[in-house]
């Protein structure tokens, strides 16, 4: 709301203005207070407490040297107002001589007036009020018999004895003085919202900002170019002096109208910033330059912290090593050895088969480490195009090739700035794209698509495959020295095979987790059942053994897990596949046994000795077989 101080001459003006402001019908707009005070009792004002102040002649004169910090608005005398003083001037005392004092927009108009009003007119204009009542009393001896004027001007004219006419606003004027008082003041609010804006932004920005006039003067500065400036005292001095360095961007910006970015310079070895400089145009005249600049330091900072933006919108490890389901020893030592690695900085390989949970294990690395707030990228080298991958991996600039996206696109190797990139199937990355990221490794720097400057990184790079790739690299197929810099610490995967342990923990484990899914009953699984599940050969290993579970949950009778229902989800129907010997001989129900032993003794029985056979009819192969024979061997010693 606008708070409006209206101070008028006479009571009657005070009721003019108060009729006016009632028509208006205006609430909420403005508050005004209206005060009835003369020149010389005009009451002291506290300027905080209006926005602006409406007075007439004298009174704003007076107010506008006392309180210059307050917008002061003259109320008018208009035309018509003098017209309607000098007729009733006229009218009353019939004066040979009248003198006007106060208006000198009607200088010069004095022979058109005694025409109108036959009589002797003299427009006096402006009279300072230190000096008005002397020029009354110089009007009185110079013959005048009536004055009209201001309020002070009849009050002295009363005391001289001379007829005299106050010149009253009238209601047009007293409307416009409101109109121009409200656009003043919100004017004068924009002006000063937009100066605080600029205030607050040159003073909270993390960037130090200059303006330097077309003469080369800084004008305008704030504490980060004063820091940068050696806490010198800048405005007011020479570019040249305080920034040598600078001045050369200035002129170029100067004469050549047109913004110089992100130039490089170092300053007396002890940071390096980046400077941008914006020339400054008031129509087509250039006042000057902005001249904002960075440390690079702050620059690498932020792009930290746009990268763990990224980083919450999904490039996050969930898994850690407690996810691990397992009670084997062999799993034991596998997962110590991986939390040692955790704690280095080193790049790892992981191999395993298919479905023996790599990145389960590369996750769990991550949020084991010291990078574990930042971001965990992990991408399938398999699942894409060398050209896609490519562009994936490094990103690219706007307009790099056709299709790119707008504004170009942030590689994942950057996205995993400060934290670790996962590349799962590395062996599948073409020859001619292991080349750069050989040189992505050995440089910590990543270059985009189109673009002709590196960008520095900081990336742990965990690769992970489930194929020989010394075996590539003798067949041409993948480069030695690739292999050697991803090849620094090995973490071996064991298959479920080698996990027989941990076979059954981890059916119940992934049966209760598929019973969460939306399965209420209690299920029951037998011995026999467990006993097949057991026997086993996992190819798919853990991946195979999550959808045994899930067909053993469908196949269930009566929610109970058989041996029949078990065989089933074992060995699911295909066709033109020739059967093998286990499939043929498990169409007989295998007895449940209490101890490997037994089932063992069974099969060789069964198979007349043949070991393989024997292998095949309890579902594993002959190398376990094998070792549960020299198990049983040693316990028999």
């Amino acid at each position: 709301m606008i708070k409006i101080l209206f101070i008028v001459p006479y009571p009657e003006l005070r009721d003019i203005v108060l009729d006016i402001i009632s028509e208006r019908n205006e609430v909420g707009l403005y508050e005004i207070n209206v005060i009835v005070s003369t020149v010389d009792s005009i009451p002291q004002i506290d300027s905080n407490n209006y926005d602006v102040i409406i007075a007439r002649g004298y009174s704003a004169d007076i107010i506008s040297k006392k309180y210059a910090d307050i917008p002061i608005i003259k109320l008018d005398i208009s035309g018509y107002d003098v017209f309607r003083s000098l007729y009733e001037c006229v009218e009353s005392y019939h004066p040979k001589h009248i003198a006007i004092i106060g208006t000198p927009n009607l200088k010069n108009n004095d022979n058109y007036l005694q025409d109108v009003f036959k009589c002797k007119i003299s427009i006096l204009g402006s009279v300072d009020y230190s000096q008005l009542e002397e020029e009354v009393k110089h009007i009185k001896n110079t013959g005048c018999d009536a004055i009209i004027g201001g309020y002070s001007a009849n009050l002295f004219a009363s005391k001289y004895k001379l007829n005299s006419v106050v010149i009253k606003t009238g209601v047009e004027a007293i409307s416009n003085s409101l109109n121009e008082a409200i656009r003043t003041v919100e004017i004068l609010n924009n002006e000063r919202l937009k100066a605080e804006m600029y205030r607050n932004i040159t003073k909270s920005s993390k960037e130090a900002i200059m303006f330097i006039d077309k003469t080369g003067i800084i004008r305008v500065d704030n504490s980060v170019a004063c820091l940068i400036g050696n806490n010198t005292k800048m405005c007011g001095c020479q570019l040249s002096n305080i920034f040598p360095f600078l001045y050369d961007g200035f002129i170029k910006s100067i004469y050549s109208e047109k913004e110089l970015l992100n130039e490089i310079h170092e300053i007396r070895n002890r940071m390096t910033v980046s400077a941008s400089f914006s020339p400054v145009k008031v129509g087509n005249d250039v006042k000057g330059v902005v001249i904002n600049m960075t440390d690079i330091s702050r620059i690498q900072e932020l792009e930290g912290q746009i990268r763990v933006k990224l980083s919450s919108k999904g490039l996050k490890a969930k898994y850690t090593f407690t996810d691990v389901i397992h009670s084997s020893e062999i799993m034991d030592s596998t997962i110590n050895t991986s939390i040692m690695y955790a704690k280095s900085s080193s790049s790892i390989l992981i191999i395993g088969e298919t479905g023996t949970g790599k990145e389960i294990f590369a996750q769990s690395i991550h949020n084991c480490s010291n990078r574990c707030n930042g971001p965990f990228v992990a991408v399938n080298c398999a699942a894409l195009p060398e050209n896609l991958l490519e562009s994936e991996l490094f990103g690219y600039v706007d307009g790099a090739f056709t299709g790119s996206s707008k504004g170009g696109k942030m590689g994942l190797f950057e996205q995993a700035h400060n934290g670790t990139i996962f590349l799962d199937e590395i062996s599948e990355i073409p020859l001619a794209l292991q080349g750069k990221l050989l040189r992505v490794l050995q440089e910590n720097e990543v270059r985009r698509i189109g673009d002709d400057k590196v960008i520095s990184i900081n990336v742990r790079v965990i690769a992970a495959t489930n194929r020989n790739l010394k075996d590539l690299v003798d067949s041409g197929k993948f480069r030695n020295d690739l292999l050697f810099r991803i090849d620094i610490l090995r973490i071996y995967l064991p298959s479920l095979a080698e996990r027989e342990d941990d076979v059954e923990k981890l059916f119940l484990h992934l049966l209760n987790k598929y019973k969460d899914d939306g399965i209420s009953e209690k299920l029951t699984i037998d011995s026999s059942a467990m006993t097949l599940l057991k026997r086993h050969n996992f190819t798919g290993n853990i991946r195979e053994l999550m959808n045994i579970v899930e067909r053993a949950c469908v196949l269930r009778k009566n929610n109970c897990i058989d041996s029949d229902v078990m065989n089933q989800a074992l060995n699911p129907k295909d066709i033109n596949v020739k059967k093998t010997y286990d499939q043929v001989e498990q169409v007989k129900k295998i007895p449940e046994f209490k101890s490997d032993n037994d089932a063992i003794n069974w099969a060789i029985n069964e198979s007349n000795g043949n070991k393989s056979k024997a292998a095949m009819l309890l579902g594993i192969n002959r190398t376990t077989l094998w070792k549960k024979l020299k198990k049983i061997e040693i316990e028999m010693k």
